[in-house]
C-alpha cells in the first residue's frame, strides 16, 4: 500500500506545527533554538511513522542502525575538528563541525528517500532544511555545518538503507498432464 505523498507531508509537517510567539529579541532567539531541538526529530520519526504503516520492519531496522551510526560519525567528526577553526561556533561556542541537529533531521529524511523514494522524503527534507536554517540563524553552525550534517547522514543512508519492496505473493493455477493444483510464490 503506497502512502500518498500528501498524507506523509501532513503527518510530518503536523509534528512541527509549533507556534512561536516572542515578544523580545532574545526570547525570540531562545524560541527558535527550542523550535530547532525538537523538529530535528520530526523527520526519523515520521519515517518509523511511515514504516510502521507499511509494516516494513526490516526497514525500522534500517532506520534504527542509520540513525545510530550517523549520530556515532557526527559526534567522532565534532571531536576530531573541536579544538580546530572548524570546531568554533559564530557565538564562539565549541563543536561547530558537523551539525548535529542537521545530521539528525536529515537522517530520517535520507532514510525515507532510500527507502521508498523522493516523494515520500520531500516533506522530511523541507523540515530538515528548516532546521538549518534556524541553526545557522542563529549563529550555532555556519553554512558548512549544516551541509555536512546533512551530507553526512545521507551519504551514511547509502549503505545502509536498501529500497523497499513489498512482500508480495502469488497464486496460479496449474493444469498438466496428471496435475492439478495451485503453484504459490512469495517474495519478501
Amino acid at each position: 500500500m503506497n502512502f500518498p505523498l500528501r498524507q506523509t507531508a501532513c503527518a510530518l509537517l503536523a509534528g512541527s506545527c509549533i507556534v512561536v510567539s516572542a515578544p523580545s529579541h532574545a526570547e525570540a532567539n531562545r524560541d527558535q533554538l527550542t523550535l530547532s531541538n525538537w523538529l530535528k526529530f520530526v523527520p526519523a520519526a515520521g519515517a518509523a511513522a511511515y514504516s510502521t504503516y507499511e509494516g516494513d520492519y526490516r526497514g525500522l531496522l534500517q532506520l534504527g542502525t542509520e540513525v545510530v551510526v550517523t549520530v556515532a560519525a557526527t559526534q567522532g567528526l565534532k571531536e576530531a575538528f573541536k579544538n580546530g577553526d572548524w570546531g568554533t561556533r559564530p557565538d564562539g561556542g565549541t563543536k561547530s563541525f558537523p551539525s548535529g541537529h542537521a545530521s539528525f533531521a536529515c537522517s530520517g529524511a535520507a532514510y525515507l528517500g532510500e527507502r521508498y523514494g523522493w516523494q515520500e522524503a520531500a516533506p522530511a527534507y523541507a523540515i530538515s532544511a528548516w532546521v538549518a536554517y534556524i541553526r545557522v540563524n542563529e549563529d550555532k553552525h555556519y553554512v558548512r555545518d549544516v551541509v555536512a550534517g546533512c551530507a553526512l547522514a545521507w551519504g551514511i543512508s547509502q549503505f545502509i538503507v536498501k529500497p523497499y519492496v513489498p512482500a508480495q505473493v502469488s497464486v496460479t493455477p496449474v493444469i498438466g498432464p496428471g496435475q492439478v493444483g495451485l503453484k504459490v510464490s512469495a517474495n519478501w
